[in-house]
């Protein structure tokens, strides 16, 4: 029993040699590989093979111990992974504590902003549109805008500012309608029941014949007076035959101006003047009876078909305006009446007595008051 070493020139060629010296008994202790010579240390002796077998045996341990240490470590490692966990666990709170924070100064930041905006709003509500030929719709959230689009006039925008000035849009279109309400409304619409002679008077085609039938029953059915229809006329035939068949259908006597006594003001019936002809003509008679009959005591209409347009509103007051008559809108049941045509009444100081919008001669009189004039305004301007 020996232990030797083997060289060859391969493994193959240094095993068969240990395979021939020892045969199946032989254990291979060592190999290596030196300057291109293999050399392999076998040995068939028993107590040399017995004491590799244990060192084997004692590698296998260590081997174990090596795997156990590996898992120890694992465990370490996961318990260590915890702690990490628990740790950044923890740190995640307070980063979420912190997150609230700024989200509570994120909170506080937009109600700044809110604020901010809301004064923005109100510094646009304040200001004017100077040039319109840049209007956007898209820019629209500003009550004057808002106006202009439907067509109220830079003017009374201007003028009536104060109304919806730190207002919302909705908030400050229903404050500006009341205000000009206020400026359009009549302030002795009650005269009508009150005098003793109305004039009314307007252009061709206002409706001034049918006002005076409408108006004749209002009143009769008011103060229980009579009533006379009064022509004056500048030779217009059919004219004449309107207001006698509206005399004959409401039992009204009808007479001519020729017929009327100017100087007797004492009767106790009211006596309704319908004045046909151009604009002309009719202030031509007005002024007449006002220069001849200075105690002669009336009240004026000027008949305004609704849908006149801003201009013709200006060049006829300008006519009419040292006789200040109340204003009538007509035939609102043909036409409303609009943005630029009441803008264009405010500005000219002009005031609404009444209005009717109706071929009904009976309960189509409404007096034109600050509450009928908003609710008005507010049905037909509200929206947009």
């Amino acid at each position: 029993m020996t232990t030797q070493l083997f060289k060859a020139k391969n493994m193959q060629s240094a095993i068969g040699m240990v395979n021939e010296q020892f045969g199946d008994d032989a254990i291979i202790l060592s190999t290596k590989n030196t300057n291109g010579v293999v050399e392999i240390k076998a040995s068939n002796d028993h107590d040399v093979i017995d004491s590799f077998a244990k060192n084997k045996q004692g590698k296998k341990d260590f081997t174990k111990l090596f795997f156990k240490n590996i898992d120890e470590k694992k465990i370490d490692s996961q318990s260590t992974k915890t702690f990490i966990d628990k740790k950044e666990s923890k740190s995640t709170r307070e980063s979420n504590y912190s997150d609230l924070k700024t989200e509570t100064q994120v909170l506080n930041e937009l109600d700044s902003i809110k604020k901010e905006l809301k004064n923005i709003n109100n510094y646009l509500n304040g200001m004017i549109l100077t040039n319109e030929t840049s209007l956007n719709d898209e820019l629209s959230f500003t009550t004057p805008i808002k106006l202009r689009q439907q067509k109220f006039s830079h003017e009374i925008i201007n003028k009536l500012s104060y109304s919806f000035k730190g207002k919302n849009t909705e908030e400050g279109k229903v404050s500006f309608f009341r205000e000009l309400a206020k400026k359009l409304s009549s302030s002795d619409s009650s005269r009508l029941l009150k005098s003793k002679n109305i004039f009314i008077f307007g252009l061709s085609g206002s409706g001034k014949s049918t006002l005076v039938a409408k108006l004749a029953t209002y009143i009769s059915d008011n103060n229980k007076k009579s009533i006379n229809f009064i022509d004056v006329s500048n030779n217009s035939t059919s004219h004449s035959e309107i207001l006698r068949n509206f005399s004959r259908v409401l039992g009204f006597p009808m007479k001519t101006f020729k017929d009327v006594s100017l100087s007797n003001n004492n009767s106790e019936s009211v006596n309704i003047f319908d004045f046909s002809g151009d604009i002309d003509f009719c202030l031509q008679k007005i002024k007449e009876i006002k220069n001849n009959y200075k105690e002669f005591e009336f009240c004026s209409i000027l008949a305004l078909q609704s849908g006149s347009n801003a201009s013709m509103i200006k060049n006829v007051w300008a006519k009419v305006s040292d006789i200040k008559p109340m204003i009538a809108i007509t035939k609102l049941d043909e036409c409303w009446t609009g943005a630029e045509e009441l803008s264009s009444l405010a500005e000219v100081r002009a005031r609404i007595g009444i209005v009717t919008g109706t071929k009904v001669l009976i309960d189509s009189i409404l007096p034109a008051d600050e509450h009928s004039l908003t609710k008005y305004m507010k049905e037909n301007f509200q929206s947009g």
